[in-house]
């Protein structure tokens, strides 16, 4: 009896190892170049044009963006699309967030041509240890265009960027000593079981 409660509890400290941590959730993110005067984002009602987001499957995934251009991401790896040519971001800028609906997370970077790909240009080191990057991809397809909010999300014959915004999350120390335990403890009663 004492060694099926054993297992049951190396079990439970591994799943509680390997278990995601919960994520905070992005919103009102925004790409702002050329005197902050070309914005895309994902904030409703501003009279700005769409900051859109897929998944990275492809280019001509369906938006995650709600109907008014809202967005609320997790962790995960995005395409963030924004427009190239007329309204394109190039030069100094800014790029912005809401972690959880909190106060504003704000960084001033340099926007890298859009047509070409980049190292990452954008490291956001959030509270509890999360990150958020963003790189350009040299990626482009027709899938936004420069109307306010959800009259965005709709192709119109000019072709876009795509750049790689990435939100990862960064284990927690508790997280893998809670793994090394789960091992030692499965071991100990593995060996315990042989003699």
């Amino acid at each position: 009896m004492r060694s099926i409660f054993g297992y049951l509890f190396a079990g439970s400290l591994l799943c509680a190892a390997l278990a995601p941590a919960s994520a905070g959730t992005l919103t009102d993110i925004s790409f702002k170049s050329n005197a902050l005067s070309f914005i895309n984002d994902t904030i409703n009602g501003n009279g700005t044009s769409p900051l859109a987001f897929t998944l990275t499957s492809n280019l001509s995934q369906p938006f995650l963006n709600s109907a008014d251009s809202t967005a609320s991401l997790g962790y995960g790896n995005y395409y963030a699309i924004a427009f190239q040519g007329f309204g394109q971001h190039l030069g100094a800028g800014e790029i912005s967030f809401r972690v959880d609906g909190g106060a504003l997370t704000t960084q001033s970077v340099t926007f890298p041509d859009p047509a070409s790909s980049s190292a990452v240009f954008a490291s956001f080191a959030l509270p509890g240890g999360d990150l958020v990057t963003v790189a350009a991809t040299g990626l482009s397809a027709d899938r936004i265009r420069i109307v306010a909010d959800g009259g965005g999300l709709f192709n119109d014959g000019a072709v876009d960027v795509f750049y790689a915004f990435n939100y990862a999350a960064v284990p927690e120390p508790a997280s893998a000593l809670m793994l090394v335990g789960g091992l030692a403890v499965l071991g100990a009663f593995v060996k315990r079981g042989r003699r």
